[in-house]
């Protein structure tokens, strides 16, 4: 009967330090977004910013770095998904790794290219430039709400003013768009 309660009291103690334990990891900097939600509106696209996310950098594995989002799907289909990233060189645009984007249960992993540079959005300015890469296509099957989320060094919180930004970054990436296809 002692073995049985020592027993106990070991089992209690390792599951208490377990618990309290999780949320004391130093190298984690979770920072959580000011509105981690988007809404998908029929024929039109979202925009999830990082600076809307909840974002975890893992500061000895950048590469783990993390930016998360709920997003509200109204209508059930096929969805165009573009990564939008801040650039000084829109030849390379200096992606180490695959970015991982997960959009309900699809998993897109690729090496972002830039695809397009986007002259037109003003809230960037000089020296940088906005690059956007099609990433893929995800497919929503019924409305409902659905997890987004990017996996890449360059998931990274940044000042809008990019006056503030080091240009020795190089990329970051500034947003998901998600755009519905037409069929």
């Amino acid at each position: 009967m002692k073995r049985i309660f020592f027993i106990a009291v070991v089992l209690v103690v390792v599951v208490f330090a377990g618990l309290t334990s999780c949320g004391n990891d130093t190298s984690l900097n979770s920072k959580e977004g000011k509105n981690r939600k988007g809404t998908g509106v029929e024929g039109e696209a979202v925009v999830l910013s990082i600076g809307e996310a909840e974002l975890i950098e893992v500061d000895n594995n950048p590469q783990y770095n993390t930016a998360e989002w709920l997003l509200e799907v109204e209508k059930p289909g096929r969805w165009d998904v573009w990564l939008s990233s801040l650039t000084v060189d829109t030849t390379k645009l200096h992606f180490s790794e695959n970015v991982i984007i997960t959009a309900g249960e699809t998993k897109l992993e690729k090496r972002p290219l830039s695809d397009r540079i986007v002259h037109e959005d003003k809230s960037v300015t000089e020296p940088w430039y906005r690059a956007d890469s099609h990433m893929g296509s995800v497919f929503f099957s019924k409305p409902g709400e659905y997890h987004v989320q990017v996996i890449s060094d360059k998931v990274e919180a940044h000042s809008t003013d990019l006056s503030q930004v080091s240009i020795d970054k190089h990329t970051l990436i500034n947003s998901v768009i998600l755009k519905p296809k037409v069929n």
